[in-house]
């Protein structure tokens, strides 16, 4: 028996794990409860993360296309097959002509993040896609606009709150995090309630969140931005305001848009009563200490960037930031503002069709198809695609497939062969969190304190693979790319290391992610790497308190203050104050999605779906409210056609009260295959992917975002049809 401490890859809580394993395999894994920082969101998925290791339709060895199926080979010819096709590719067409688009694991997974881009940088690509454009471009639009960092991410003092303003956010379900986190979130947030906090939940669906709250705001989808505003104009007409002027540019503007909006044209966009919003504004205004959070709900409409940043606006206007129960910037193993351009250099590549500017560092998915199939200079020929399956979890899926289906050559990185891999010309083996031994100085310093902990192997990874970023490295070598700063000569530094580990037998002996991460946390001076790791649990304690008044000293904004009021920001402001409403005729209802504990996006089906139950099995069904199916005469249980603008499909009804009239319920993630290489066979992963429904131009303007929440829809009998 073999017990390891380690940490969580699946989502941004990080729990801390005990991991139990015999003869190379694992058998039970637990919450670390001597972790003091992380373990009580342990959940199903953690639990069941294991069953990826030895699942028969892993890819633990290169496997190239042979026909319509796959063969197994070595990393020596997977590496000449592919280096031979990019530098041809990049030879005759340019670095642009290779793409890459990079999945939510990736993130989680520091070595292969970090070579990822490294080889991206040494062949000299700007066309990067990155799954950031289905859910959180919006925050790192604002963040940059308002604090002149797009990875400036301000953590919520849960226990200091007298009054919580939750929009579009369901931390139940998902933790309470969102580039940050909070470990035990919500249930420290409903502690403080029964203490007597205020709760008040912005939600279009009664959620989990919502039925706890003290009060449930149920607004049309894409409006909160209305609501916001609204509630902005009451608390500056009633000089309920209190903002921090000295750190604050634009203060003027923003007051004097929001006074000249008209309330009743805000209360009638999102469906909202006045007084309703008159007692919202002034609770929150009169909070002795309060916050207002803006989630992924938010960030998925064609109005995600007006709202996340009038959500920040109330902060800031009310003096929320930087203070007690408010939100405040933490600096931790990694300090981001103080870090600056030199751990995330500035990008201005600009898309070739659409000729818009990369959001941090990448392009929207949602641009990616064309960018395939026109035509031109800088027409991508050649994509890798890193963990991710962009297919399902993107809008459109079916032009994004036709188009994969065109490259010269398309190279997957993965645990397993899924639905947005089926063109592939090599599938790569993807490592698991539980097969590695380094740490994630990136993520863990998305921590409400200071955090420092390693994720320790479990188990080895299967005989003779190589971890995604032993490839990546080798890959960039194999090319004669310049893989260490754009350095050619450093090559023969990173060969004679890669010898040096083969040698002695431990990869980290190599260039490797190990190196670079402690390089990393000595420039954050916070841990030292011997006490990191000594500590077998982790280091760092979540109720810590903290440093007030960081932001303000660190901005890296023109002015050296918050920008409140961005020009881009004003102008979409003021043209949807002013523009017509959508034409509801013909598309009446507004589509949104929801998330289930056991699932996690699009990437983790083949393990949790083991065991799920009938009724959990629910991609096939969209929820309407009760109202609305009578309207549209459509019966519980009844086979549905549902259509938008740019697809359609067929669904189960479920008919609901919990949603406000105007709006369906589907879920994401569901809809894929995942195929068996070997044999070409795929296994159909229940129910339909929602997102064909989703228009891959129609998105918010500012952060390219698709409308994952907001699409317009019709439900109609599928006898209809």
């Amino acid at each position: 028996m073999k017990t390891s401490y380690t940490v969580c890859g699946i989502c941004e809580q990080g729990c801390g794990l005990k991991v139990t394993a015999e003869n190379n395999t694992v058998i039970k894994i637990e919450p670390d409860k001597d972790n003091a920082f992380s373990w009580r969101d342990y959940c199903i998925k953690g639990a069941k993360s294991h069953l990826a290791l030895n699942h028969p339709k892993r890819i633990s060895k290169p496997m190239k296309r042979v026909g319509d199926r796959y063969i197994e080979t070595s990393y020596e010819e997977a590496i000449a097959d592919i280096g031979s096709r990019l530098n041809s590719i990049i030879d005759n067409h340019g670095a642009n002509a290779v793409g890459s688009y990079t999945g939510n694991p990736n993130g989680f997974n520091f070595g292969g993040a970090l070579f990822f881009s490294m080889f991206l940088d040494a062949i000299g690509t700007e066309n990067r896609f990155w799954v950031a454009s289905v859910d959180q471009n919006a925050l790192h639009v604002v963040s940059e606009n308002l604090y002149g960092n797009p990875w400036v991410s301000l953590q919520p003092d849960i226990d200091h709150c007298d009054h919580y303003l939750l929009i579009g956010t369901n931390p139940q379900i998902s933790g309470m995090c969102w580039i940050g986190y909070s470990p035990d979130g919500w249930k420290r947030i409903l502690a403080r309630k029964d203490a007597g906090a205020e709760l008040v939940v912005v939600d279009p669906r009664k959620t989990e969140c919502a039925s706890k709250a003290s009060q449930h705001i149920a607004p049309l989808p894409e409006s909160d931005w209305a609501l916001l505003l609204a509630i902005i104009k009451i608390i500056f007409d009633n000089e309920w305001d209190n903002a921090p002027k000295q750190y604050l540019d634009g203060l003027a503007t923003l007051k004097s848009h929001a006074q000249s909006a008209d309330l009743q044209a805000l209360s009638q966009l999102c469906d909202i009563p006045k007084d309703t919003i008159f007692s919202l504004a002034e609770q929150f205004a009169k909070a002795p200490r309060a916050m207002a959070i803006g989630r992924t709900g938010v960030s998925q409409g064609r109005n995600g960037v007006l709202a996340l940043w009038l959500v920040q606006a109330l902060n800031l206007i009310t003096n929320r930031v930087e203070q007690e129960g408010g939100i405040y910037y933490a600096a931790g193993i990694l300090d981001f503002l103080k870090a600056g351009d030199a751990l995330f250099p500035p990008s201005d590549a600009i898309s070739r069709l659409r000729g818009n500017k990369n959001i941090a560092g990448s392009h929207s998915i949602a641009e990616l198809p064309d960018e395939i199939t026109t035509p031109g200079e800088g027409q991508i020929r050649a994509l890798i695609m890193n963990s991710g399956n962009p297919v399902v979890s993107g809008p459109e899926g079916d032009k994004l497939d036709a188009a994969l289906s065109q490259l010269e050559c398309f190279v997957v990185i993965d645990h397993f062969q899924r639905e947005s891999h089926r063109h592939a010309d090599w599938l790569i083996p993807g490592d698991h969190f539980l097969e590695r031994t380094d740490i994630n100085p990136l993520l863990q310093a998305l921590s409400p304190s200071p955090r420092a902990q390693m994720s320790r192997a479990a188990v080895e990874i299967p005989d003779g693979m190589r971890y995604e970023w032993e490839f990546l490295r080798d890959l960039a070598i194999a090319m004669n790319k310049p893989f260490v700063m754009g350095k050619q000569w450093l090559n023969p530094v990173v060969k004679a290391s890669i010898k040096l580990a083969t040698w002695t037998g431990k990869k980290n002996y190599g260039f490797s992610p190990i190196w670079l991460s402690r390089v990393l946390i000595r420039s954050g001076g916070r841990f030292k790497w011997k006490d990191i790791q000594n500590a077998q649990h982790g280091l760092g304690d979540v109720n810590t308190r903290p440093e007030f008044g960081a932001l303000f000293k660190k901005l890296t904004t023109a002015s050296g203050k918050v920008n409140i009021a961005p020009p881009p920001f004003i102008e979409l402001l003021d043209k949807r104050v002013n523009e017509t409403p959508e034409d509801t005729s013909t598309y009446p209802l507004q589509l949104i999605g929801r998330r289930r504990m056991k699932m996690m996006n699009s990437w983790s089906v083949e393990t949790s779906m083991t065991g799920m139950k009938e009724q959990e099995m629910s991609g096939d069904t969209i929820e309407i409210n009760t109202e609305d199916a009578k309207r549209f005469g459509i019966n519980d249980g009844q086979l549905v056609t549902v259509s938008s603008a740019s697809n359609q499909l067929q669904a189960k009804a479920k008919l609901s009260t919990d949603i406000r009239r105007g709006v369906a319920v589907m879920e994401h993630g569901w809809g894929y295959r995942t195929f068996d290489p070997k044999t070409g066979e795929g296994t159909y992963n229940g129910g339909v992917n929602r997102n064909i429904l989703v228009s891959n131009t129609d998105v918010d303007p500012l952060s390219r975002v698709p409308r994952l929440n907001g699409t317009r829809v019709n439900v109609h009998s599928a006898l209809d049809a």
